[in-house]
């Protein structure tokens, strides 16, 4: 077997969320979004890894979106975080030297949407 991690699926409950998660990427962070979050799907391009948003799943009971980290390595992690809250974003951990070795920040996302931006010192 030959299994590559390469999407990583986010689910919400409504056209609404998965819209708020589109603009979230793409107006805070600068992402490329592409499809129609409001129509049920779109994918942003972070990289070599994607981020599916979906309305729904496949099975029924896919829970509440919440809890979720996604991490995201930057070659400036301060930069970034400024240029972040310059586009209206919430850093919630401003950047800080951590003991295993990175500079990590975060910002808040919707719906329990957390992003980490980091760097290997």
């Amino acid at each position: 077997m030959n299994l590559r991690f390469d999407h990583l699926g986010l689910l919400t409950d409504s056209r609404e969320k998965n819209q708020d998660l589109a603009d979230f990427f793409a107006g805070i962070l600068g992402l490329e979004i592409s499809g129609t979050a409001s129509e049920g799907y779109a994918e942003v391009k972070a990289g070599a890894m994607t981020i599916a948003l979906h309305t729904g799943a496949m099975v029924d009971d896919f829970g509440p979106l919440g809890g979720t980290l996604l991490q995201f390595s930057s070659d400036d992690v301060r930069a970034d975080i400024e240029e972040i809250r310059r586009r209206g974003g919430t850093v919630v951990l401003e950047p800080v030297e951590t003991d295993w070795g990175t500079t990590s920040a975060y910002v808040a996302g919707p719906h329990g949407v957390l992003v980490e931006l980091y760097r290997f010192n």
